[in-house]
């Protein structure tokens, strides 16, 4: 069998159930419902089944090892050996990780914190966090939501041996090696890539949480010494607190974020309605509470799953998933199925953090939402202090999530939520602990493994992607403040450079042609740290 032929037949065999797949976790996504989660189960077992088998995993190898002349062809080659590795190993302990798992995330999706008797949504959650004042209520709340990891730790921690398990018995040392490489990645350079952010980083949040600490002490009537996770106004300290004065949520309040986000791409010459009228945008029972991007059939039918609200949090997210959506829509026409997808991870991303940076970013909000001269200039120095704290507070939040899942698969007996709470302290600088299982509250340890790295590396590409826009399509000396609206340039030069080639080029080749260099974290820098 030639590679050409080995490529039809696996395509012929893969794509109806994938696309089965995704429709069912789509629905699943919606109704929370077990017999929905049980079905995308099935399909995932059967996809488990194509990816594990032997035979087809010594010809893929083989066809891997050749020298193959077309480019496409050894690309597409090169990307189904990584697929069948990943894949291969006992078929009833790959089928018993996917059980675990699909159970874990149902119970992500049913779940709704209660607090007196009242169960409250995450967008309830988050309001309570940024609004309320009275420290014991605020504690009350993140008690309650983080209730969630003491209902999943202990089938995650056993979804975390299989995982290892089934990564020892393929020659890795553990599932988070396994992950890494058969994504084409290396755990030696993000651990340098991220010791290099950490020492980067360091001084300028070291600076900037006294800041908050200074802040948070008065508003909550409490000395720094007594601040705790819950007066920083987010479940994780992810985002960073409101610390400067002023309120975004009033003026997007006003209008309907998803139509200004619809407006907004279309100024860039890029039209989201097919995928909005495909998409599920607001709050109903049972419904995951998270928001993420989906391409069903890798021919057209994209879709974003939200849970939207008219304000601020929610006009970064809409922006951030329509990045994601346009990517997966604007595919090359002519590439085949296995390339029609993003080249890797964190460049999709990139897209998605680069118009999500909108939602904080003056012009934008004078453009779409019609605030005045003076009411603008008030805000601007603000706003972008307020970027700067949570880009800064978002790496330091990456490095947390890095840093423990990388030791939680070298070593899953060990004391998790001591471990959790080192990392905590250390990166975050929170000087707070406790003996429970609040890591297992979040949800990417079991729905998106090994993946939370890729979020920084995607602030970094974006950085870099806003430089080139910057200087060579607006021809702008200053990085700030930058409005991207009515240039249908931009959305041509992603469409060329990133959109289209799909999965075709590693991402290396992909980045290096759209900017001209290498990922590198010197722009990032100097939006965000250096300033």
């Amino acid at each position: 069998m030639n590679p050409e032929q080995f490529i039809e037949a696996h395509i012929k065999l893969i794509k109806p159930i994938f696309t089965n797949a995704q429709n069912t976790y789509w629905k699943a996504s919606l109704s929370g419902k077990e017999e929905d989660f049980k079905k995308y189960e099935a399909l995932s077992k059967e996809i488990s089944k194509i990816y594990n088998d032997k035979e087809k995993f010594k010809k893929v190898k083989k066809l891997n090892e050749q020298n193959i002349s077309s480019p496409l062809i050894k690309r597409q080659i090169q990307i189904l050996y990584d697929n069948y590795l990943s894949g291969q190993g006992d078929i009833e302990l790959i089928h018993k990780i996917i059980e675990k798992s699909t159970s874990v995330e149902q119970k992500f999706n049913i779940f709704r914190a209660k607090v007196d008797g009242k169960e409250l949504t995450d967008n309830e959650i988050k309001e309570i966090l940024k609004t309320e004042i009275n420290s014991k209520k605020l504690q009350t709340v993140w008690e309650a939501s983080k209730k969630q990891g003491a209902v999943v730790e202990k089938e995650l921690i056993e979804i975390i041996k299989l995982r290892n398990q089934l990564a020892k018995s393929l020659g890795f040392e553990n599932y988070y090696e396994m992950s890494l490489i058969t994504s084409e990645q290396n755990v030696n350079e993000l651990t340098n890539i991220f010791k290099e952010l950490d020492n980067s980083t360091k001084e300028s949040f070291g600076q900037l949480k006294k800041e908050m600490d200074k802040y948070l002490s008065e508003k909550y009537s409490c000395s720094t010494n007594q601040l705790k996770p819950w007066h920083y106004q987010d479940l994780f300290f992810q985002e960073g607190p409101k610390i400067y004065d002023f309120n975004l949520d009033e003026i997007y309040s006003k209008k309907d974020i998803v139509q200004i986000a619809k407006k907004f791409y279309n100024s860039i010459g890029i039209d989201v309605e097919d995928i909005l009228s495909m998409s599920d945008l607001y709050e109903k029972p049972g419904k995951s509470q998270h928001a993420y991007c989906i391409n069903i059939d890798r021919e057209g039918d994209v879709r974003i799953l939200q849970n939207v609200k008219n304000n601020e949090y929610w006009m970064g997210t809409t922006l951030h998933e329509l990045g994601h959506a346009i990517y997966e829509k604007n595919f090359g026409k002519t590439l085949p199925f296995i390339l029609k997808d993003t080249a890797h991870i964190f460049v999709t991303e990139a897209i998605a953090m680069l118009f999500g940076r909108q939602a904080k970013n003056i012009s934008f909000i004078k453009n779409y939402f019609g605030i005045d001269e003076t009411k603008a200039k008030s805000l601007s120095q603000k706003i972008a202090d307020s970027l700067k704290l949570e880009q800064l507070v978002f790496s330091r939040w990456v490095q947390v999530m890095f840093n423990f899942e990388r030791e939680l698969y070298k070593n899953p007996e060990q004391n998790l939520n001591k471990l959790w709470y080192e990392v905590v302290n250390k990166y975050q600088m929170l000087n707070f602990s406790r003996d429970h299982p609040d890591w297992a509250s979040k949800i990417h340890l079991v729905s998106s493994p090994v993946y939370y790295h890729n979020y920084m590396l995607g602030e970094m590409f974006a950085s870099q992607l806003h430089h080139q826009i910057t200087k060579n399509i607006l021809k702008q000396n200053s990085l700030k403040n930058i409005e991207y609206s009515n240039n249908r340039k931009i959305g041509k030069f992603l469409i060329e450079n990133i959109f289209k080639p799909g999965k075709s080029l590693h991402y290396n080749e992909l980045i290096k042609k759209a900017t001209g260099e290498s990922l590198v974290s010197k722009y990032f820098m100097q939006e965000f740290v250096s300033q």
